[in-house]
């Protein structure tokens, strides 16, 4: 009765989809899987290559919290050397996602270079002592 009851709801194109997912359910659901898994890993390649730029720059991230004032280290100098080939193998995975995020970007230099811009890094330091800070 109640499957009856949403199928006069869904309307011909919903019916169609209806169908067709109960028909492929196995496929569907694996492919949604493996994307979940995909952003998983890609969320954890965005955390490694974060870290890796931090050790690039000469930062260690549990000092940076401990301590309330500000950077002494001149980011700019340092963020021209970062060799971004070693940033992207900092994690095998050859995608990246940032947190919260569930499009997944192919991890090329590029790519990492306007992800984790200067004032970006800049920017996410600053959240994550006033995150730890409250």
């Amino acid at each position: 009765m109640i499957y009856a009851f949403i199928r006069s709801y869904i309307g011909g194109f919903g019916r169609a989809i209806l169908d067709f997912y109960i028909a492929n359910n196995f496929v569907v659901n694996g492919i949604i899987l493996l994307y979940a898994l995909c952003v998983y890993l890609a969320h954890i390649s965005y955390l490694n290559a974060y870290r890796s730029i931090l050790l690039a720059l000469g930062l260690d991230l549990d000092k940076i919290l401990k301590v309330k004032a500000p950077l002494k280290i001149d980011l700019n100098n340092h963020f021209k050397k970062i060799s971004w080939d070693q940033v992207r193998r900092s994690y095998w995975f050859p995608f990246l996602a940032p947190p919260k995020k569930i499009m997944i970007s192919l991890k090329t230099n590029p790519v990492l270079q306007e992800m984790f811009s200067l004032d970006h890094i800049k920017q996410m330091l600053d959240q994550q002592k006033t995150s730890k800070a409250d």
